[in-house]
């Protein structure tokens, strides 16, 4: 294995292939007075080569050190930091992702249920100081409307931050719920088969399909610019997998993880779900070619337990 970094020179960022983009303007150079480690590179991006061309990050240090001859020599030691950089990667996603929550919970208790209040308040005014029976009688019925509207909307509100129906009804119906909502707040139509799934999945499993699915028509519903899409689901060697696709603009796969405008949270949010549970997703799409996206979680019974 080999060390390199981001400037282009060996011994300090050592991948000749690249182009220099910033070095130090001297070696790293080591004294007798110095104790302790000293890291290597610090402030760049240092990565190792491997000996199939693949490259992964890594953390260097260098360490003086007298042997029994006599002469000082230093101990090179290099730690691959892959996991540290992709939990760093996942905490900046999660606090990326809640903000984005706190954000449409803002807006929606804002923007549906305050208005409906203030509407409310008003009509009930209006109908204390209505003289008229039967135009009191109507605007009490207006009233008993916007009340039930008002309620729909908070369940709905609670269904998605925490569907009760996946414990209750299991994951079809609960995304058979999600479906509903969808169409009638975007007249956007879902066609979903969903198969016989249910009591496959652990609750953990299950949880974070319903998520994947969720967030995968929810981004259709954004993105697409059409009116419809299909779920799928099939149970075939050892997994349960579910297939959502559009036939809608599609997009070029981004280098990153993001989808269009999600601020690199929807896929990748998608990918590091399926991990979790030990599954992967899969996306297709281009250009107007409209988008796949396919998502496998191993089937776990209820009674099972993650390691």
């Amino acid at each position: 294995m080999e060390p390199r970094g981001t400037g282009g020179q060996r011994g300090r960022a050592i991948d000749p292939r690249r182009e220099p983009r910033s070095a130090p303007s001297a070696p790293p150079t080591l004294t007798a007075s110095r104790r302790g480690p000293r890291p290597m590179g610090e402030g760049l991006e240092l990565e190792a080569l491997r000996k199939d061309g693949t490259t992964i990050p890594v953390e260097i240090s260098l360490s003086p050190s007298k042997l029994g001859s006599g002469g000082t020599h230093v101990i090179c030691a290099v730690r691959d930091i892959s996991s540290w950089k992709r939990m760093r990667r996942l905490s900046g996603m999660m606090i990326a992702a809640a903000e984005q929550e706190r954000k449409h919970l803002s807006r929606e208790l804002h923007d549906e249920f305050l208005q409906n209040l203030v509407a409310l308040k008003i009509r009930v005014k209006l109908l204390a100081d209505e003289k008229d029976d039967g135009e009191r009688e109507r605007a009490r019925a207006r009233v008993a409307e916007d009340i039930g509207g008002t309620i729909l909307g908070v369940k709905r509100m609670i269904r998605g931050l925490l569907p009760p129906e996946l414990d209750r009804q299991g994951l079809s119906s609960a995304l058979g719920s999600v479906f509903r909502d969808i169409e009638d707040v975007y007249r956007f139509t879902v066609h979903a088969r969903l198969g016989r799934v249910d009591g496959q999945l652990d609750e953990i499993a299950a949880l974070a399909l319903y998520r994947i699915v969720q967030e995968a028509v929810g981004n259709a519903v954004k993105h697409a610019g059409v009116n419809e899409a299909t779920v799928t689901f099939k149970s075939a060697n050892g997994a349960v997998t579910a297939t959502i696709r559009d036939e809608g603009c599609g997009f070029e796969q981004p280098d990153g993880d993001g989808l269009p405008g999600d601020g690199c949270v929807g896929l990748a949010g998608m990918r590091e779900r399926a991990a979790l549970v030990g599954g992967s997703v899969v996306v297709r799409t281009s250009p107007g070619g409209g988008t796949t996206i396919r998502a496998s979680i191993p089937v776990r019974s209820a009674g099972a337990r993650h390691e």
